[in-house]
């Protein structure tokens, strides 16, 4: 018994090291680190990730015993998980300021929902399109790829051996450019199509002054919108897949 417990003294900072790297991968991470999840079941979760994790952990180096030099090496596992986490939000972020754009164009700006992960107001059609992006990502086992990632980074990136270098900060403007191009290619048809129609209709006012060119637009740009929406709805789907592989990718190779 005494031996067991002198073991597990023993292995315990290395396992809080890894605790901290995984813990800060589930502080962004979709779906494991959602919002929706209450904190308890987050932290079972983060301590389940880690018993697992931590048998393929390589030996590492001396845990530092004094206060300072620990904080700065829980601080710098912590952030290689978030940075990990932040690039896979950031694609759903793409998706989500593309519909909203959509959504506002369309008018539908005045119906507000309160996103419960970001606790911000955002459009009905945005969230419908995150439940969808977040069941691709699912249905592609994204998470699972994310795990094997950040257990990939125990061999790559050595427990306190982090550091924030060219190669991450390439791999992060990568991941900003594709989730803004996501973005505008989710948008890019409806927004089109709305200008399109908003233009005709600045045209025909100015040959039908009588026309209410307000009360004409909204129930056009509507159906004009959901339509678009319908039509472009799987190739917006196999976008945000494609996309999500070439991120997931960068984020598999960030810390080589």
């Amino acid at each position: 018994m005494l031996e067991t417990i002198q073991q597990l003294v023993q292995h315990a900072p290395v396992f809080i090291l890894v605790l901290f790297r995984v813990a800060g991968l589930l502080v962004l991470a979709p779906v494991l680190g959602s919002a929706r999840i209450p904190p308890t079941i987050r932290v079972l979760l983060a301590v389940i990730l880690s018993a697992a994790i931590y048998p393929m952990v390589p030996a590492a180096a001396v845990v530092p015993a004094s206060l300072a030099p620990l904080a700065m090496a829980i601080g710098s596992e912590m952030l290689i998980g978030i940075t990990m986490g932040f690039c896979l939000y950031l694609m759903l972020t793409g998706v989500q300021i593309g519909a909203d754009l959509v959504g506002y164009q369309m008018g539908l700006g005045m119906a507000h929902l309160v996103d419960p992960n970001t606790e911000l107001d955002s459009t009905v059609l945005s969230e419908f399109y995150l439940l969808v992006a977040t069941l691709i990502y699912v249905l592609m086992n994204g998470h699972i790829a994310l795990v094997r990632s950040l257990a990939d980074t125990f061999r790559t990136v050595p427990l306190m051996g982090g550091s924030i270098g060219l190669d991450v900060l390439d791999a992060m403007i990568t991941v900003l450019t594709n989730a803004f191009v996501l973005g505008v290619r989710v948008a890019g048809p409806a927004l089109t199509a709305i200008f399109l129609a908003t233009l005709a209709l600045g045209f025909i006012s100015r040959t039908m002054p009588q026309l209410n060119i307000l009360a004409a637009g909204f129930p056009i740009r509507i159906t004009l919108g959901i339509c678009l929406i319908v039509v472009s709805f799987g190739g917006i789907g196999i976008l945000f897949e494609d996309s999500l592989v070439r991120v997931l990718q960068a984020i598999g190779g960030m810390f080589l």
